[in-house]
């Protein structure tokens, strides 16, 4: 069993980011006398700010546990034989995709955990979850196909035991 945290540097990165973004709308907000659209144009993205912030700092005290027959994350378990769903998705800020980060999402029955790459071993914790993917059956998406490969799991376009066609 092992324990995976978010990386302190990318948590107060994303800290400072929230903050400044949200300090800027607000310190526009407050020093201009702005009209209903142009409010709602500073109020939406401060709102937006101070979520990725609140999201930010409740990542930061989380501490994922990584088993052979389960993954928790805070107060939230899934046990790898109820896993009902398996998604990594890419989000890249460049067209080049070298820039971004990844996310892992896992649905069961008894709930859902989002990680996103910015854990400590989100490699690890990805390449549990392929292969809990492969031992249930559990159909993968065309994209999430793709990111895994990238991790060096599986490859674009072979036959896994993920579909009948291995078109995944």
């Amino acid at each position: 069993m092992t324990e995976h945290r978010y990386e302190s540097r990318a948590v107060n990165a994303d800290l400072l980011r929230a903050a400044i973004g949200l300090l800027c709308c607000l310190a526009l907000l407050a020093a201009a006398e702005l009209d209903a659209f142009a409010t709602l144009v500073f109020a939406i993205p401060a709102a937006l700010f101070a979520v990725f912030g609140l999201r930010t700092w409740c990542n930061r005290a989380i501490i994922v546990t990584l088993g052979p027959k389960h993954i928790a994350a805070g107060s939230r378990t899934i046990t790898w034989d109820n896993l009902a769903g398996v998604t990594l998705s890419c989000f890249a800020t460049r067209r080049d995709r070298d820039n971004g980060w990844m996310q892992l999402k896992l649905k069961s029955p008894q709930g859902n955990i989002a990680l996103n790459s910015g854990l400590e071993g989100f490699d690890r914790v990805c390449c549990v979850a392929f292969e809990a993917a492969r031992t249930y059956d559990i159909e993968l998406t065309a994209a999430s196909t793709r990111n895994f490969a990238a991790l060096g799991l599986g490859e674009p376009g072979a036959a896994h035991p993920l579909s009948p066609n291995g078109d995944n």
